[in-house]
């Protein structure tokens, strides 16, 4: 009995894993989604929508409207990168404001092994922003604009930048440091 029990609550955690990629949020869209997990998990639709309201406290469709007013309540984060990055870009006294790029590719991030990278004498920062806590995208911006900084200042040179490499420890610490400082007065980036 408690196989079973594990069976049909992961069919409820199936179902509000896949609400929020719906492309619609209408009763068609979410009743076949219930069908297609349902017959994956050998029950019935219903039997999956009323799982879902066991567990979750609330009919799928009402679930995932909450879910999207809660999205559409969050930060605007392209407006937080600009207003945080000029605000880095004056603590750290530098002189180009490269563009901070956002990236939501998950096979670039994994492939290199990074959050973040700049690469001397292009004047951009790239950001990977997907799943990340707002205040992890920020600390990662003022890593990179560190580095910026410290090519002005003719710091990098090639191979310098390695994991523990004194560029890469100033950097941490930069970041660790400003991002708190600037959080005692935007308490909402560690939301």
């Amino acid at each position: 009995m408690i196989g079973d029990e594990i069976i049909l609550e992961s069919a409820a955690r199936e179902l509000a894993k896949k609400l929020p990629s719906l492309a619609k949020h209408d009763y068609a869209a979410i009743d076949n989604l219930m069908r297609d997990i349902a017959k994956k998990h050998h029950i019935t639709g219903k039997a999956v929508h009323d799982l879902f309201v066991k567990q979750y406290n609330k009919t799928p469709d009402s679930w995932i409207k909450g879910k999207l007013d809660e999205e559409e309540d969050a930060v605007d984060l392209d407006k937080e990168v600009k207003k945080f990055a000029e605000w880095a870009a004056k603590r750290l006294g530098l002189k180009t404001r490269p563009v901070i790029e956002l990236s939501y590719d998950t096979q670039d991030a994994s492939a290199n092994h990074h959050t973040g990278s700049h690469v001397e004498g292009q004047n951009s920062v790239w950001v990977y922003a997907k799943n990340r806590n707002l205040v992890d995208i920020l600390r990662t911006i003022f890593h990179e604009l560190t580095h910026v900084r410290q090519g002005e200042l003719g710091m990098i040179k090639p191979g310098s930048s390695y994991p523990g490499s004194p560029i890469e420890v100033l950097a941490d610490a930069m970041a660790g440091k400003y991002i708190k400082i600037y959080g005692e007065k935007n308490h909402h980036i560690f939301q």
